[in-house]
């Protein structure tokens, strides 16, 4: 029985990637602004947000290769 293609999420972790990258490019002055930062938690910013992308930017590939069809090879 062949199991279902995740497509739902890979349109949402796509949606939401896509969105990220989007916000990056779109507000890359403010975003230098608080990640030069040094007071506060504003140093954990860059930390923070490589992990959101990271997270974010994996589940889509993951989604992606499996519609696909292509998934790690099984040991017995």
């Amino acid at each position: 029985m062949a199991a279902r293609k995740p497509y739902l999420g890979l349109i949402v972790s796509g949606l939401i990637s896509g969105a990220l990258y989007l916000a990056l490019y779109l507000f890359h002055h403010e975003i230098m602004a608080a990640f030069t930062r040094t007071d506060g938690w504003y140093p954990a910013l860059p930390v923070l947000t490589a992990f959101a992308f990271s997270f974010t930017h994996g589940a889509f590939t993951g989604y992606f290769w499996e519609v696909l069809g292509i998934t790690a090879r099984r040991r017995s």
